[in-house]
Parts: structure tokens; C-alpha cells; sequence
């Protein structure tokens, strides 16, 4: 039997439904964490290390130093950092279980919690919160990268709203489906998430609406960015928090060895090409497919072994990916989500991996034969992780337990053409629709000759989004121009 370096040995989540408005951020993550603790058996004294992921909703200077204060724990813990993304929970787990293999931290809180629903309604309200200033000078996305270039966002590509439908455009001519038989798988899939998440009693929507529901435009069902309704995207207004308690190998064999614990078989973390008009491939993730396989390498086991898994689902496209990456059939009948998923769980800013991880170990202990597997994206589809775990009791031989924060995928960045002018093909594409369902912008991806890439708009969006739904538009070309009035790139089929 494989001897991992670290184990989840107490967790903690909640989703505050009933309640008309909640605390702050920092309150809700050291509420948790004290539940975490408890749950463990752990005294916050005992604690050497914390990791918090930064909220969205609300920001704070020293947010790890007052979290552990609040919780009782010593001065001096060792922080864990990163920058914010829906990776970061892995991230710091990944890094936290290095540690513990180096014999630098023996037990460690992990925490995040966000009250954007609370927020918003205050705001929409016009009400101000009782909540503490607001420490503008910190941003949750510091010391990283833009989500994409000056040039992407000048012509839209600004948010997972814009840049996720273009990949399931994507996998639609990769896999030579028809755009409706598209839009019904994807619907499909995330109905799949949906009755997760119906049995769920952490789950922000149990509602559980069908595929035809998901995949329709309705009054309540708005076009966002084509092909994606709104109950195909993640939902950011929700009022959640979640914290796991780590432990060494050391800790772990002090305490007996508890069965209840779950071991960290194995992990990994791959970027893509930052920035997404400069990938190779819009349709597939490679360094998906390095997270994935290095995570499986440490833990002993093969995609065919995994009990169950939580592919991120932010939106419908990563879901298929993951599925290509671990060459799995689409008609896999194993869990893909084991909560639900972003758009029915609930989507809590960066830290809705925390959620999928804390639902593992609940899952595992009820189920000591299971072996689960959860992954996150963070940004563009740009930042991936995979995690392996199993109940303590059910370690795979071959688990090395060993963690990676980035293995580096050998992709090389395409080049990419500003103020163009000449013939173009369409590499994939998006429309993007206001409330009243008028398309408002349209995003194509461009390839050029010698392989250089370029992104442009639509002239006119609503003739525009015509042609784009009439026939199948990918692999078709027409003419690419600048406007230097407009100081962007302008695209028309021929």
C-alpha cells in the first residue's frame, strides 16, 4: 500500500439558502473553518498553516493573519498564497501536500467562502452592508497575468462568458455535430449536473430543469453568448463557504490512522498558452491532458479505476474536454459532477473547488471503496489541476501522493496578426446577445496563412449572427479588414 504525504481529515460547507443576507466574507470563513476543525478533531492550536482563497465579493488586507485569529490559532502560521482563479483550491492543496512531504507543515486549514448574492441584492437595493471598509489596494488576481490581451478584450474577449462558448463551437465542428445536436448534448450534460445537484443538499439550485429547460431560449432563459443560455453558465450570486482541514502522514499515523481521513493520492497542475487566440487548438486542452495524466501516474490508477468524478463546469465545453482528454466516451455513465457543477451547486468566485473536494471526502467516507477525481480551470480555460483521492483505508499501491504545482505542456504560442487586412477562415466564433435578446457582438477567430492567427468583429452584429446561423460557419473564409477609426478588425464571409 502507497504511503501519501497528506490527508483531508475534517471538511466543512455550507450554502446560507434561507438567509436574507449573511455575513461578510471573513466571518463566513472562520465560521467554517471552526466546523472544519471539529469535524477533524483538530484544536487550532495544533494548526501550523493556512490558505485562504481571496473572495471576490468582498476584499481584506492580511485575510489568512485575521482568519486564523478569529479561529484561536497561533501567531507565526505559514501562509499559502496564490492568485486567484477556480484552480486556487488545488493549487494551495497541491503545494500545502508538497510541504508536508518536505516535513515543513504538519497540519493546515484551508479556506474560502464568498457572499455575492448578499452583495449584489444590498446593491441592487440601494442598501449599504454593516460590513467592514473595504480594502481597495488588494486585488485577488495579483502578481498574475490579464484574463486575455489588450487586443482579445478590445474586441471582446474579456470574460468566461465570451471565451468558453467559442470552445464548444469548436468541439462542435471538431467532432462533426450539427449546431442544434450541440447545443442538446451540451444541454444534456449539464442536465446530468442538474440531478447531481438535486440531491445535494449543499447545492445552490435543486431544482433540476430538463435538457429541452437548459438547451431552449425562453423569457427566463436568455441567449448569453451563443451557444450558451443562461442556465448554461455559472452562477456567481450565491452565498457559500467551505474549509478542509490537511494533515501529514506523520499527523495521521499519530492519530491512529482514521479511517474517516482521505488520502491525497496524487495531483498536478498545466497552463495553457495564456492568452486563447494564440492556442493551437480551441477544441482541446493539452495541458488538460498533462494535469490529468501526471495525477493519474501519482496516484496508481488509471481513468478506467476512477469511481467517480467533478469536471469543472463552469460552462458546458470544459466538461467535453475533460471527457476528449481522458479519452472517455461521452455516454460514460460514472458521475462527471459529484455536486452539481458551477451552474447548479453554485458558483462561489474561485473557491468552488473547495466545495467539489469537501464533497469527495463526504462521498468517501460514506463510500470507502470509491476512488474520485477533481479537477479545476481557472481564467481562459488557461489553468488546469487534477486531484486524486481515496479513503484512507483504500490506497492504491502504486499512490505516490506526490503533488505538482505546473508541469510545463511544450505548446508554443501562434503568432497573431493586428491591423490585418486579406482572407481569413474561421476557426470558431461567438455571438454575444443583449437582454432583449439582440446579438450585440460578434467574436470571430481567424486563422491567416503560415499559420498566424487573428481575431475580428462583425461590421454589423445582427447580419453578422445571421450568416453565422444559417450554415455551418467553421473552416469557411472571407475578407478581414482594419478600421483605424475603430482601431479594430472586421471580418465578413465571402
Amino acid at each position: 500500500m502507497g504511503k501519501p504525504a497528506a490527508y483531508i481529515l475534517g471538511q466543512a460547507q455550507q450554502s446560507y439558502h434561507n438567509d436574507g443576507a449573511v455575513e461578510h466574507p471573513l466571518v463566513l470563513m472562520q465560521d467554517i473553518a471552526k466546523i472544519a476543525l471539529e469535524d477533524a478533531g483538530v484544536q487550532p492550536g495544533q494548526v501550523d498553516a493556512i490558505a485562504c482563497v481571496d473572495p471576490f465579493s468582498w476584499t481584506y488586507a492580511d485575510l489568512a493573519t485575521k482568519v486564523a485569529a478569529g479561529i484561536d490559532c497561533n501567531k507565526g502560521l505559514r501562509e499559502f498564497w496564490v492568485p486567484a482563479g477556480g484552480t486556487t483550491p488545488q493549487d494551495l492543496l497541491h503545494q500545502i501536500t508538497q510541504a508536508m512531504a518536505e516535513g515543513d507543515v504538519e497540519i493546515a486549514v484551508l479556506v474560502g467562502a464568498e457572499a455575492m448574492r448578499t452583495r449584489r441584492k444590498a446593491t441592487r437595493a440601494g442598501q449599504e452592508l454593516p460590513w467592514p471598509p473595504r480594502d481597495k489596494g488588494v486585488n485577488p488576481t495579483r502578481g498574475q497575468k490579464p484574463f486575455s490581451s489588450e487586443w482579445e478584450a478590445r474586441h471582446g474577449l474579456r470574460l468566461p462568458i465570451q471565451s468558453f462558448p467559442i470552445h464548444e463551437n469548436a468541439i462542435r465542428q471538431a467532432h462533426g455535430r450539427t449546431p442544434q445536436a450541440q447545443i442538446e448534448l451540451a444541454a444534456e450534460l449539464l442536465h446530468k449536473n442538474a440531478k447531481v445537484a438535486a440531491d445535494n443538499p449543499n447545492a445552490w439550485f435543486q431544482d433540476a430543469p430538463s435538457a429541452d429547460l437548459i438547451g431552449t431560449v425562453s423569457a427566463d432563459n436568455r441567449m448569453i453568448s451563443y451557444p450558451y443560455t443562461k442556465r448554461m453558465n455559472a452562477i456567481m450570486d450565491v452565498d457559500q463557504a467551505s474549509a478542509l482541514i490537511v494533515v501529514s502522514e506523520r499527523v495521521f499515523e499519530q492519530m491512529g490512522s482514521p479511517g474517516h481521513a482521505v488520502a491525497i493520492l496524487g495531483g498536478a497542475g498545466s497552463e495553457e498558452v495564456w492568452n486563447p487566440i494564440e492556442r493551437t487548438s480551441l477544441s482541446e486542452s493539452k495541458a488538460m491532458q498533462v494535469a490529468f495524466s501526471a495525477a493519474l501516474t501519482e496516484s496508481g490508477l488509471s481513468a478506467d479505476e476512477v469511481s467517480a468524478f467533478d469536471f469543472y463546469s463552469c460552462f458546458p465545453s470544459p466538461i467535453q474536454m475533460a471527457i476528449d482528454a481522458l479519452a472517455m466516451d461521452i455516454s460514460d455513465e460514472r458521475p462527471f459532477s459529484i455536486t452539481g457543477g458551477l451552474a447548479y451547486a453554485g458558483g462561489p468566485g474561485n473557491n468552488y473547488v473547495m466545495h467539489s473536494l469537501a464533497t469527495a471526502v463526504t462521498r468517501l467516507r460514506a463510500s470507502p471503496q470509491e476512488r474520485i477525481m477533481v479537477t479545476g480551470i481557472g481564467m481562459a480555460n488557461t489553468k488546469h489541476t487534477a486531484t486524486l483521492l481515496a479513503n484512507a483505508t483504500q490506497i492504491p499501491t502504486n499512490a505516490t501522493g506526490v503533488t505538482h504545482y505546473r508541469i510545463a505542456n511544450g505548446e508554443e504560442a501562434l503568432a497573431v496578426a493586428e491591423q490585418a487586412e486579406g482572407n481569413a477562415t474561421i476557426v470558431s466564433y461567438t455571438i454575444e446577445y443583449d437582454r432583449e435578446g439582440q446579438a450585440h457582438n460578434v467574436i470571430y477567430i481567424l486563422d491567416l496563412a503560415r499559420g498566424v492567427r487573428a481575431i475580428a468583429n462583425a461590421q454589423n452584429p445582427h447580419a453578422g449572427a445571421a450568416q453565422l446561423l444559417t450554415d455551418e460557419p467553421i473552416g469557411r473564409s472571407g475578407r478581414l479588414r482594419w478600421d483605424a477609426d475603430a482601431e479594430r478588425q472586421f471580418f465578413e464571409l465571402a
